[in-house]
């Protein structure tokens, strides 16, 4: 590995970072082709069902270059899907060098390292691995962890309250803090709330018109929830009965293998105070994102339902800070 070597691989991360939710469920993807130290070519994955990034990096070079490098963000596939195996684009009398971000951690895609040996290529490995994996952390979430991706959203006033004494939490936030979070239901797989929160607020859970709406999850363990609900319109998704037991840990485990089971690559939860009290107790999440009102209420609802002390560590770190005119949001990472 030379510092030509990551130069040319975060000109790929960009191009990678190109591609947005349209190419879900793979992984975004970018290319970049390099001969006598120039860059003669770069591509990127688009659409879902379109062709991938090496395509678009490899189809138009001059096929009278030889020795060129190929830069490839995630390690080009061994599958037919909705497109043939990349391994098959790539020529040796061009390209005689491979370097890769980081492997794929889908088995049905892996294997191409292997394969560009066995054709006598160079490959070099790991190179920006970290900032490829940050690119699509969701999709490595989902093969390596066997679980979605979780984001957990919350929305408080400034002295840690979600809701008043009665419940009421209409609205906490304002406008434009609503449209962010429609806006990240878009983004998500599926959205998941706790029987009350149905209940108490009878919301659609949908983006919107952001975007795509979130397939709909909910707990409800006694099965309580009148067919009249909002949700009902979108089929949700209920886990209620024997299935779930008294242990919050061993049912939100059970829906998360469950959800695995169905594909679903990232999760949004989103309340209330006690179902996001249990995700944050049992550590399954990725994300936490909290908007803040400038607001007091002085009692009401808590955040946080559960009991910690001062020396427990969420192991956070803050990704992003956003405002939304007078609100503030905080985007955690998790260590």
């Amino acid at each position: 590995m030379t510092s030509k070597d990551k130069f040319f691989m975060k000109l790929a991360l960009q191009e990678a970072s190109k591609g947005g939710i349209a190419v879900y469920p793979n992984p975004r993807v970018g290319a970049v082709v390099v001969s006598d130290g120039k860059v003669v070519s770069s591509g990127y994955h688009k659409t879902f069902g379109s062709p991938h990034a090496e395509f678009n990096a490899l189809h138009n070079i001059d096929k009278n270059i030889s020795n060129a490098t190929l830069y490839v963000t995630l390690e080009p596939c061994n599958h037919h899907g909705k497109t043939g195996p990349c391994m098959d684009l790539i020529d040796p009398k061009v390209i005689n060098r491979v370097v890769i971000g980081s492997r794929d951690p889908n088995p049905l895609a892996s294997g191409g390292l292997e394969l560009l040996k066995q054709k006598n290529i160079d490959v070099e490995i790991d190179i920006c691995a970290d900032e490829s994996r940050q690119l699509n952390r969701r999709f490595f979430t989902f093969y390596e962890n066997k679980r979605p991706y979780i984001i957990l959203k919350i929305a408080s006033t400034m002295d840690g309250f979600i809701a008043e004494d009665n419940g009421h939490s209409k609205w906490i936030t304002n406008v434009d803090s609503r449209d962010s979070v429609h806006e990240l239901r878009s983004s998500c797989d599926a959205i998941l709330v706790g029987r009350k929160t149905i209940e108490k607020d009878n919301p659609s859970l949908t983006s919107h018109g952001k975007g795509k709406d979130p397939k709909i999850i909910i707990i409800d363990k006694q099965n309580r929830i009148k067919k009249s609900a909002s949700v009902f319109k979108n089929d949700p998704i209920i886990f209620s009965g024997d299935r779930l037991t008294n242990d919050p840990h061993v049912n939100i485990k059970y829906i998360l293998d469950t959800l695995f089971q169905n594909n679903i690559q990232s999760l949004m939860v989103e309340g209330g105070g006690i179902t996001f009290s249990h995700f944050i107790d049992s550590k399954f999440f990725d994300e936490l994102h909290v908007y803040y009102a400038p607001k007091l209420i002085g009692s009401g609802l808590p955040l946080y339902h559960g009991r910690k002390s001062l020396v427990d560590n969420l192991e956070l770190k803050i990704h992003k800070v956003q405002r939304f005119k007078n609100d503030i949001k905080i985007i955690y990472y998790k260590n």
